[in-house]
Parts: structure tokens; C-alpha cells; sequence
């Protein structure tokens, strides 16, 4: 048997390599021109200051994916996490409490409670005898919290007197409530007119009148 062997040029065997090459390659991202033609026509006439440039280069497009999120060009369709922004009109102390919140504003209602027990207030406008601890309510990051209140008293000037002393003495209600809590961090405490509860109580009151009219006016009619 007769072997022949067949010699590849060198000139072919190049454009081989070099053919095999740039198909094992990836394609290269497309560059988007930094200028729009209407722009560097204006760069091209006019001298632009360094620093000012900037405002003339072109803003890439972003595309939105089928999930509604947008994508830009260069990370194709990957899914980023974006959250959304709050509403105008967000109050972090209305949100569902998470369990950190629920635990912190217990143990600030026994510290009330204790200093309430305890501690000799400088006013008496300040005392359970004025005013009722509505609730305690704990922001998010745990470092504000509301306590609500709401006088005992209906005469205009006797709450007046409980809304003031609170807004005077409240450094010292602080250091009083963070010292039977045993708080590590930092937390502001404000003291807040209960409003909502004093409308709901209102409404269940006026509903329960209604409800009695009505039994009434069925007693009568049988």
C-alpha cells in the first residue's frame, strides 16, 4: 500500500486557523455611539466646556421584560430586584407589625405601667387620673415610638393642660420608660392625641343607639 500525504499550503492553513479561530470566539457587544448624530454635529460646530459634555451623551434605552421589570441592554434578561417606592402618603407605624415591633412595644407598656407605679411625676396633669394609655405602636427599624393617648377629662382647658405637660415633661417620660425597659439602643419616644380610637368608639356608640331604638320600636310594635 502507498501512502500519499497531502501537504496543506501554509497560506491555506492560516485562513484555516484563522477561520477556526474567530468562530470559537463570542460575538462582542455591541458599542452604542457616545453621541447622537444631532449632538456631535452641535459638538463638531460649536466648543463645549469639558465638564458639560456629559449632558450630550446618548441615554441608553431600557427594555421591559415580560414581568414587567426593565432591563437594560447590557444584562440581557436577567431578573434584578427592584423595590418599589413608597407611597406619599406611607406611615410606617400603620404597616402589619412584625414580631420585633409586637415584642418591643409589649415591653415598653410594662415599663409604663411601672413607671406609672413607681416614679413620682412632676405634674398630676400627666398621671393615669388625666389621661389613658391608648396604645404603644414601634416603627420599623425599632428606633421611634408613638405612645397614644387620649385625656379622661371633656372640659376644653383640662386637656388642654394634659396635651402641654405631656409636650413639657416628655425628655423626662423618656428617660423614665428607657430605664424600666433596659433599652440598649437608642429610641424616640412621642407622646400622640389618640384620635382614631376616640372616632371608632364614637361610631360603635352611635350604632349601638340606633340598634336599641330599633329593638324599642320592635317592643312597641308587638
Amino acid at each position: 500500500m502507498q501512502f500519499i500525504k497531502q501537504v496543506v499550503p501554509t497560506t491555506q492553513r492560516a485562513f484555516l486557523i484563522r477561520a477556526m479561530s474567530t468562530a470559537t470566539k463570542e460575538a462582542k457587544p455591541i458599542k452604542f455611539p457616545r453621541y447622537s448624530p444631532q449632538n456631535q454635529q452641535i459638538l463638531d460646530d460649536t466648543m463645549i466646556p469639558g465638564p458639560c459634555l456629559r449632558f450630550f451623551k446618548t441615554k441608553r434605552e431600557k427594555k421591559r421584560h415580560d414581568n414587567g421589570k426593565l432591563i437594560s441592554p447590557d444584562t440581557g434578561a436577567l431578573d434584578l430586584y427592584t423595590s418599589p417606592a413608597r407611597p406619599i402618603n406611607y406611615n410606617e407605624f400603620d404597616s402589619t407589625p412584625t414580631i420585633a415591633q409586637e415584642r418591643l412595644s409589649e415591653r415598653l407598656n410594662r415599663a409604663i405601667s411601672t413607671m406609672y407605679t413607681l416614679e413620682t411625676l412632676p405634674t398630676k396633669w400627666v398621671t393615669l387620673d388625666h389621661l389613658t394609655i391608648r396604645g404603644v405602636k414601634v416603627s420599623r427599624n425599632l428606633r421611634k415610638c408613638r405612645v397614644l393617648y387620649e385625656p379622661t377629662s371633656t372640659v376644653k382647658k383640662e386637656r388642654g393642660n394634659v396635651h402641654r405637660a405631656l409636650q413639657d415633661y416628655t425628655p423626662l417620660l423618656n428617660t423614665f420608660i428607657r430605664t424600666h425597659a433596659q433599652l440598649k439602643r437608642p429610641l424616640s419616644i412621642k407622646f400622640i392625641p389618640d384620635t382614631q380610637s376616640k372616632e371608632l368608639e364614637d361610631i360603635f356608640h352611635r350604632l349601638e343607639a340606633e340598634d336599641n331604638l330599633l329593638q324599642d320600636d320592635k317592643n312597641q310594635l308587638d
